[in-house]
């Protein structure tokens, strides 16, 4: 895939490559979701979104071919020429060449992941060289303007041969459109110009189109530059005066040239440069630093060359056309910095880190977590004793201090790791557009909350989950167009995902109004499989969670969607893995919720300390509801199971000291009850002590051990040592199975 030399694939450089390339794409798949629904409505090109697809295209051109990556260039430059072709009206939106588009943007994803591996790679060039051969075999577009006549204008000759053949183009779609084409003039301090023409253009574009921006040579003052915009709107003149609100600016029509009409492009064949201000218009002095800036402001890139320069790629984030505009020195300030000079300076103030730096960061963090802990403990024992209790004063002053700073940092790298849902939640539009094509189903998707933020490892974890809760809406919930209308319904299909922070979690709800969830077709399936047995008395809801069993499918027939009874078994335990809890609520004929409740970070995490025996154990204390001493003749006993009478509600009682073989503490009047849950569920852990509050830092447990059910990992506290983490989620759960087995 590269070329001879090939990139340097441990380089910082090509990390960089990797992660802007990654930005492009998914730039790319947000624009492809929008050029998808315009599609779907059958309605126009939007300019400025084929525009921002055209600068990704080229840039991913220019930096895939700094790197070598031949392959990833030419298909880029394949892309570029498709692109082209829509925004000038050459290919229709509705044709096969814009409809491979999407097909371009997936392999492109797939090429990227594919790097580093030579047997994909060389798969991948061939896919490459196939998708190329069908984009040349369908042409890049040759279709003439539309025959409908397009009406003349009386513009100013030179204006006209100063627009490109984009604008040209762009003028007639307009002019097909019956928009009424205007001409905006405008006079702008030359040190401040740029502010004031995008302030300008802005709200030209809220009721109209920019079609191109121009220096205007009429008369303006000699600290001024004036500007003449040509605007299609529906808006007439007087409105549009009305709507820019500015005593700067004068709005006129174009009438239109009564003599006929004609289907030839008004412009003629041979261009010339822009029309230049006069030089009463500025100073001398000033005249060649102001020809440098006067730039068609809104006008898009011309078509780039097939060969890559290393000036038309930029590792920066922000496109060259979108960067601000940097303002000439007034006359006689020689103790300003010279503009090539002062242009250096970064437009951007986010740095890229890589997560495993923050990993390491974190870690880090948490030794000092311990290390503060052990500086705590050092403190009481000094001031315990009257010999030292003047230095453990003096420490325990230092340590309060810092606990602050060091709370502090914990807050600081704990916000540096959170991402914004939107990361995978706007990828879910990519997989609703492939279904709505595979199941020919009319769905939408609307996505609220997208700005919650997560652990980023927490995010990444959730892409595949969230993937099959949607497919599942879609092939099992949304009925068919006219078994939806039968039962009253509208044709199209809705999928919402709502994403919201409860307390120290996040919720994560997607809900569908599909058919629902027959409870007496999973309940027979579950009984035909042996998973629970003929007449078991069993509520709505232990009905529902028996489609989180492995295998159990209420879908008659096999497809590629959905029908083999994989998947939502593979939800629950991801999100368990996550210290996340599923759950699952549908109404028949109505459609279903799925809720995933999710911890905000796994890092560092405050727990509770409890004791039971002569071990310890640490509890998240996001998951801990309240803390409870009670006599010990308030338990009750139910089949075999302890309740507690909790303010007029049952509670589910468990023993730490029994779920692990400890002895358990007898003859006790009085014993202390932790208040556990996720989501919706309760439960009651008995323990025989309650050691106080403590950060800690959740490690993996290695070795010969393995998995231990009920256990998430360890952490080490000064006083105790090592001490395991009790996994809540799956504690949980284990009581409700135990409880819906009897």
């Amino acid at each position: 895939m590269a070329n001879g030399n090939g990139p340097d694939r441990d380089s910082k450089a090509y990390s960089e490559f990797l992660s802007e390339a990654e930005e492009m794409l998914e730039r790319l798949r947000g624009d492809l979701a929008d050029l998808e629904d315009q599609r779907h409505d059958g309605g126009e090109v939007n300019p400025d979104l084929i525009n921002g697809m055209f600068r990704s295209a080229h840039s991913l051109k220019g930096l895939s071919g700094m790197f070598g990556l031949d392959a990833i260039a030419g298909l880029a430059h394949h892309f570029e020429d498709t692109l082209d072709g829509l925004r000038l009206g050459r290919i229709a939106l509705d044709s096969p060449q814009a409809g491979m588009i999407g097909n371009i943007i997936d392999l492109f994803g797939t090429v990227m992941a594919s790097l580093g591996n030579e047997a994909e790679e060389d798969q991948m060039n061939a896919s490459i060289n196939e998708l190329i051969a069908n984009l040349e075999a369908g042409g890049t577009g040759t279709e003439e303007e539309d025959s409908q006549s397009v009406p003349r204008l009386l513009l100013d000759p030179t204006l006209m041969r100063a627009l490109t053949e984009y604008e040209e183009h762009r003028l007639n779609e307009n002019l097909r459109r019956h928009r009424i084409v205007l001409l905006v003039e405008a006079a702008f301090e030359i040190l401040s110009f740029d502010e004031g023409l995008s302030e300008l253009s802005s709200s030209i574009r809220e009721v109209g189109e920019v079609i191109s921006t121009l220096p205007s040579p009429g008369a303006a003052a000699d600290s001024q530059i004036r500007f003449v915009l040509l605007v299609a709107s529906d808006l007439d003149a007087p409105a549009m005066t009305r709507h820019i609100d500015s005593p700067n600016a004068s709005v006129t029509a174009v009438p239109e040239d009564t003599g006929a009409a004609s289907t030839e492009t008004p412009a003629p064949a041979e261009k010339l440069e822009p029309p230049k201000a006069e030089p009463i218009c500025a100073p001398p002095v000033h005249q060649q630093e102001l020809s440098s800036l006067l730039v068609q402001a809104d006008a898009p890139a011309p078509p780039p060359s097939s060969s890559v320069h290393y000036e038309e790629s930029t590792s920066s984030a922000v496109d060259e056309e979108d960067a601000p505009h940097e303002s000439p020195p007034p006359p006689g300030d020689g103790g300003r910095v010279p503009e090539e000079f002062s242009s250096l300076k970064s437009v951007s103030d986010t740095v890229r880190v890589d997560i495993r730096k923050l990993n390491e960061l974190m870690n880090l963090v948490g030794e000092l977590v311990m290390h503060r802990s052990a500086i705590g403990a050092t403190v009481r024992t000094l001031s315990a004793d009257a010999a030292t209790a003047r230095a453990g004063e003096d420490l325990g002053k230092t340590y309060k201090g810092l606990s602050r700073k060091l709370k502090d940092l914990q807050s600081s790298v704990l916000e540096l790791r959170l991402v914004p849902l939107r990361q995978i939640l706007d990828k879910l539009s990519r997989v609703v557009r492939r279904l709505r094509r595979e199941l020919e189903k009319d769905v939408i998707l609307e996505l609220n909350g997208v700005d919650t933020e997560l652990d980023k490892l927490m995010v990444e974890e959730l892409v595949d989950p969230l993937v099959h809760l949607v497919r599942n809406s879609f092939d099992h919930g949304i009925e068919a167009a006219d078994e939806r209308v039968a039962a009253g319904k509208s044709e199209q299909g809705r999928i919402v995902i709502d994403a919201f922070q409860r307390g120290n979690h996040v919720v994560i709800q997607v809900t569908d109004d599909g058919r629902g969830i027959d409870p007496l077709a999973v309940r027979a399936k579950a009984e035909k499989m042996g998973v629970i047995v003929s007449g078991m008395e069993l509520t709505r809801k232990e009905i529902l969670d028996l489609v989180f069993h492995p295998g159990l499918s209420t879908r008659a027939e096999v497809t590629g969607t959905s029908g083999r009874g994989v998947g939502m078994d593979v939800v629950r335990e991801n999100i368990k893995e996550m210290g996340g809890i599923v759950t699952i609520d549908s109404d028949l004929g109505k459609g279903t919720v799925t809720s995933l409740t999710l911890p905000v970070t796994l890092a560092i995490i405050q727990s509770l300390i409890v004791g039971s025996s002569d071990q310890f154990y640490a509890i998240p204390l996001n998951a801990v509801l309240e803390t409870l001493l009670i006599d010990a003749n308030e338990i009750q006993s139910s089949e075999q199971q302890e309740l507690l009478n909790l303010r007029g509600e049952p509670l589910t009682l468990r023993s730490l000291s029994d779920e692990f073989g400890l002895p358990r503490a007898e003859d006790a009047e009085q014993v202390y009850v932790v208040v556990i849950g996720i989501g919706e569920s309760r439960l009651g852990l008995i323990v025989d002590r309650l050691e106080g509050q403590q950060d800690t830092v959740l490690k993996p447990i290695q070795g010969p051990i393995g998995e231990v059910r009920g256990i998430s990992g360890a952490t080490e506290i000064s006083e105790h040592g090592a001490v395991l983490v009790l996994d809540v989620a799956a504690i949980v759960e284990d009581t409700l199975r135990r409880r819906d087995l009897r």
